[in-house]
């Protein structure tokens, strides 16, 4: 088994009606979410952007409470715009539910939804409870984000619930311990962890981000490459969406005597 680029990056996403893209994991995923809006608008392609955690404004993005979206033509709304529940007496905007997700699918049957299904307080990586996160039934693409700049700090500076210790296969680590990539792939992989999280028949990308705060690129291919090898996982997105240059690329595992990379089209 070996491995090479895709190109262009962003060859995953789809672009026909009806799918539903989930952001899940830690990290950056409303970043992540903004790119690839960006791609989707690039390439006329029609879609609706939310959130099922507390939320807020995509930048460039008209702004619709769900209610007036679900009462509303299709054909009267912008070919892009972005969707909340409603917004608090003290101005919180509230996500929508994974099933309001399955409905605005079924009604803009012509659009891509990409939908962040889980918070995670704005830290690189995090413990999930076992009723999080929750997926809209109709989700086609599951993209599963983890921050690198975690590995070489202390662990309870990273995690997300750490003090609560949620994740068992990590139960011995300690707040001051340093995080490290092995860590990174027991919560990826381990029972409990991200992976075991989407469900079974849904296609998973790993995105890591955060690729600036990380030296280590040594031990982080180490890393993908053992990722690679576990079948639910053929493609990997290394993301850096910070300062003037953001870049992307995407690996893809690539079967001895195959002639196209797995998760490209011939």
């Amino acid at each position: 088994m070996n491995f090479s680029f895709v190109d262009p990056w962003h060859l995953f996403l789809p672009r026909d009606g009806g799918h539903v893209v989930a952001l899940s994991g830690s990290g950056g995923k409303t970043s992540l979410l903004q790119v690839f809006a960006a791609q989707l608008v690039s390439e006329d392609v029609k879609a609706i952007f939310t959130c099922t955690t507390r939320t807020e404004a995509l930048p460039g993005f008209p702004v619709y409470d769900l209610a007036d979206v679900e009462a509303s033509d299709p054909e009267h709304l912008p070919a892009h715009f972005y969707v909340r529940d409603s917004i608090t007496k003290d101005e919180k905007w509230l996500g929508v539910e994974a099933d309001d997700v399955d409905r605005l699918s079924s009604k803009f049957s012509d659009r891509v939804i990409v939908v962040e299904v889980d918070g995670s307080a704005c830290l690189p990586l995090k413990f999930y409870q076992p009723e999080e996160p929750v997926w809209p039934r109709l989700t086609s693409l599951a993209v599963v984000v983890m921050g690198t700049s975690a590995v070489g700090e202390a662990a309870g500076d990273v995690v997300h619930r750490f003090d609560r210790q949620e994740f068992p296969p990590l139960k011995e680590l300690k707040a001051h311990d340093v995080w490290q990539w092995d860590h990174s792939y027991t919560l990826l992989t381990a029972p409990g962890g991200y992976l075991e999280q989407v469900p079974a028949d849904i296609p998973v990308v790993l995105a890591m981000t955060s690729l600036a705060q990380q030296d280590d690129s040594i031990g982080m291919f180490e890393f993908v490459g053992k990722v690679m090898e576990n079948d639910r996982m053929p493609l990997v997105v290394f993301c850096e969406t910070t300062g003037e240059n953001p870049s992307f690329r995407t690996s893809c595992r690539r079967d001895e005597d195959d002639e196209h990379p797995v998760g490209t089209e011939e």
